[in-house]
Order: structure tokens, then sequence, then C-alpha cells
């Protein structure tokens, strides 16, 4: 891995233990409510995974009613040209025909249980492939989403589709500190606040539900005029 500070990491200790896991090639269904900090784990995840490693990346709440564009961005990202190849088992040997660690990760991935999916080309085929993923050498999975779903496709009328499911590890994101909080407050160089005005913001972060959208949008007069004290 990098040599990147852990310092640098909002979630030092989660972060590290899970690039360790994915480059053991296991595949992994990572949760996490919104404003935890999904998109920032990742950006620390990628920061510190090795540079030989493939890593392929897509956002599912783009492709979530479109199987076929789906399909192309991953052809896109592995440097093919897009011939219309739906069949994913053959897109993923495509990837992995590198002497490296591969490694997918789909993004906001239950954005796809809509009832536009199936009509959009996903199925059960679809799961089978990416449940085959921790049978490929080399290769990992990194899939994250907001809950727990026994069933990720649904038909029109709401009912869940069997089988499309995936065989991954369940990782919860774990909750920010304060001291992580902290940490992350002081690297953004928040100099309108004393060092006991950081730690009481901290503290209020670590007890909302969505500490990073807030850290995200900070807000120099918001900060100025202490309205988080009043929130």
């Amino acid at each position: 891995m990098h040599t990147k500070p852990s310092d640098s990491l909002l979630r030092p200790e989660f972060t590290l233990s899970l690039a360790e896991q994915l480059l053991k090639g296991q595949s992994i269904n990572l949760l996490s409510p919104h404003g935890q900090g999904r998109r920032r784990t990742l950006k620390d995840l990628r920061d510190i995974l090795p540079d030989i490693m493939q890593i392929f990346h897509v956002n599912m709440r783009d492709y979530c009613s479109n199987f076929k564009a789906f399909c192309g961005e991953l052809a896109s990202q592995n440097g093919c040209i897009n011939t219309g190849n739906d069949n994913l088992a053959e897109l993923l040997d495509g990837m992995t025909q590198k002497a490296c660690q591969t490694l997918l990760i789909l993004h906001n991935f239950d954005e796809i249980r809509n009832s536009q999916a199936i009509a959009g080309g996903y199925n059960t085929t679809f799961f089978q492939a990416l449940n085959s993923i921790q049978e490929r050498q080399n290769m990992s999975l990194l899939c994250v989403c907001e809950q727990v779903l026994d069933h990720h496709l649904i038909h029109a009328d709401g009912s869940e589709v069997r089988r499309s499911n995936l065989t991954c590890q369940l990782l919860a994101l774990p909750e920010l500190n304060p001291a992580q909080l902290m940490a992350e407050l002081q690297r953004n160089n928040i100099a309108l606040l004393d060092e006991t005005e950081l730690v009481a913001l901290s503290g209020w972060l670590a007890d909302h539900s969505s500490p990073c959208s807030i850290l995200d949008n900070l807000n120099p007069d918001w900060l100025k005029q202490q309205y988080w004290k009043q929130q």
C-alpha cells in the first residue's frame, strides 16, 4: 500500500483494514447511512491502495436503469471500444487479464432497487456475475449501500426478485467519533474557532446524523456566528 500518513485518513484504522481485505481478494458490501462519509472513505481507500492495482469505479446512480450503459462504462474504463457487449462475465474476464490485482467499486449500489432496473436489463445473471468475483483470482468487489437488502431487484409491483442478492461480507462503516472529527476540522484549517470551540463542534458533529454532509459544506459565516450551537 501507499505510505500516505494515516493521520490524513478520516477513519485511519478502518480504512487500512478495508484496504487489506480488498487486497486479499474479498468481496465486501459496505453499509452506511447518508452523510457518514462514504465518498470520503472511497477517496481515502484509493489514496492508499497500490498504484499497480486496477480500480474500476462506477456510480450506480448513473446506470441504475440501463444495464447496457453500465457495461459500456466498464468497457470504457478498461480501455476498450464499447461494442455493446452486455455479458458481464465476459467483461470481468477482460478486466482481469492483466497480471495485477483488480478492484471493482460499485457506489450507491442500492440505487438499482427501482422499478425501472429490470426493464433496463438488470437480472439475476448480473448478480451471478458479481457473486462470481470472489471465486476469481486477483479480483475483489466493493459494493457501497445505505441499507441491508435481502434482494436488490424489484418487479414493477414492488415485489422482490429472488436470487437478486449479493453474497458479500457485510461491513458497516463505523460512526465517526469526536477525535476523528476534530482531526478533520484541523486538516481543514478551521481558523475561525479556538480549540475549545473546536472540541465543542467536534462533539456536536459526532451527535449529528450526517456529520460529513456538514463538513463538506462548511460555511465561514456559519462558523463565525456559531449557528451550529443554535441547532
